[in-house]
């Protein structure tokens, strides 16, 4: 029995430190954000397409989230402050040939940083309607849950 405890507990501890590639990709961008190294608590909250942290340094939350493209998903991260406005907006990995565009920092902080309420429209980019609107959808879906 006491043989099993200790494997579940270091189990359990692997899980909790080990971070999958986005949450490594997400860590990088915060720290650069920030200027300092974060740390992201799991809240393991699954309603959402996507997982929602705390920072450890800070009454900020970080969504890890996907959005379908047209053939692909890719994964993007929210930056959200105490009151859940937008402060940041990133796109981790985008995994199709066609519609890169939407990965453009002044795009994404036109249509998305500032805000607290889900939005009906957001600027089309030529190319990339689809994860235009996959990605509106699944931000006002996050802004209406949270």
């Amino acid at each position: 029995m006491g043989v099993f405890f200790l494997s579940a507990t270091r189990i359990f501890l692997m899980l909790l430190i080990t971070q999958s590639s986005l949450e490594v990709k997400a860590t990088k961008v915060l720290s650069k954000y920030y200027k300092e190294d974060v740390i992201m608590i799991d809240t393991f909250r699954r309603d959402l397409d996507g997982t929602l942290f705390y920072l450890s340094n800070s009454d900020d939350k970080v969504f890890i989230g996907y959005a379908r493209s047209k053939f692909k998903t890719f994964d993007y991260l929210v930056l959200l402050d105490k009151d859940n406005t937008i402060k940041l907006v990133k796109i981790l990995i985008y995994r199709e040939m066609y519609g890169s565009e939407i990965t453009s920092k002044r795009w994404l902080a036109r249509n998305f940083i500032g805000r607290s309420e889900p939005r009906v429209f957001v600027d089309a980019i030529s190319g990339a309607t689809i994860s235009v609107n996959s990605l509106k959808y699944s931000i006002n879906n996050l802004l209406n849950n949270i």
